[in-house]
């Protein structure tokens, strides 16, 4: 087949030895292209496409069977790629190129919705698989532009390709599937900013979280200070009958009963004075209704 339809011998390496970087050949009888396929299941994966085009043929390679052509195929059984009939080889080639472009579009819808569920899920409580997660997007998001980017400036040289296998009405349908990878790659970008920023978010609620323990072990150690100093001060080993200054207190019926009671008053004390200040309320720093500042 590869002699029939002069098919360059190092293309057709390339079609058996994947995966190939996005690219568009020109060998003077027919172009060879290569364009990734995605396709979405429990992640992402990816197929190679390789296609040759020339004078009234277009043969296509796929890895595996593949129902990205049904589109193609039905429009062709019902009558609908009237174009596709009439439009020649190239065009037969940029419709087949335009559907697999076309699925990028739901892959990248996916990945917004996740990161809309992901961003609920972080506001309501941030956990550790939350970062996790977003990595992953990042990394799968980057493996979508890396497979995109190349086939952008494989369809630019395409159209600047004054070959006269593609027709002067074909390179307008060339322009517009350009336009569709350049809205994919600026789809992308949003996308991971959007999972850059809810890592920031992220990071932001463990230190709001981890600032509000600190904060509640720093008043419960702030309460025990004076009571521990207290504690410790009637601890002391003084004998009262020594010496009249040397804690009358031990020696007093109630002296025990006062030493309690002053250290609830002093902890009863230090709670309300931490509660005027707004430490042991989270929502104190929210404005109040009709209020003003000074």
């Amino acid at each position: 087949m590869a002699g029939d339809f002069e098919l360059y011998p190092l293309a057709m390496e390339d079609v058996v030895n994947i995966p190939q970087r996005a690219k568009v050949e020109d060998f003077e009888s027919n172009y060879f292209m290569v364009t990734p396929l995605i396709h979405m299941q429990a992640q992402p994966g990816y197929e190679q496409v390789s296609l040759f085009f020339g004078k009234d043929f277009v043969i296509s390679f796929h890895e595996r069977e593949s129902a990205f052509l049904d589109l193609v195929r039905e429009r062709i059984r019902k009558g609908q790629g009237r174009k596709i009939h009439l439009g020649g080889s190239d065009y037969l080639a940029y419709a087949l190129l335009d559907t697999a472009i076309d699925h990028y579009f739901p892959a990248l819808d996916h990945y917004s919705d996740q990161l809309d569920v992901l961003e609920q899920q972080i506001a309501d409580k941030s956990e550790r698989s939350h970062s996790a997660q977003i990595h992953t997007i990042k990394g799968e998001l980057l493996a979508i532009r890396r497979s995109i980017w190349p086939l952008r400036e494989a369809l630019s040289s395409l159209m600047r390709d004054d070959s006269t296998l593609v027709q002067d009405v074909t390179r307008l349908y060339l322009r517009d599937a350009y336009d569709h990878i350049v809205q994919i790659i600026e789809l992308i970008e949003s996308s991971r900013e959007v999972a850059m920023g809810l890592m920031d978010l992220y990071l932001s609620m463990v230190s709001n979280r981890m600032n509000e323990v600190m904060k509640l072990l720093t008043i419960i150690a702030t309460i025990f200070i004076p009571l521990s100093f207290i504690a410790g001060l009637y601890g002391m080993n003084f004998d009262p009958e020594i010496s009249p200054l040397n804690m009358p207190e031990l020696s007093w019926y109630w002296g025990y009963p006062f030493a309690l009671t002053l250290m609830a008053l002093m902890t009863a004390a230090m709670v309300l004075f931490f509660w005027r200040r707004g430490w042991l309320c989270r929502d104190r720093d929210k404005p109040t209704p009709g209020g003003g500042g000074e």
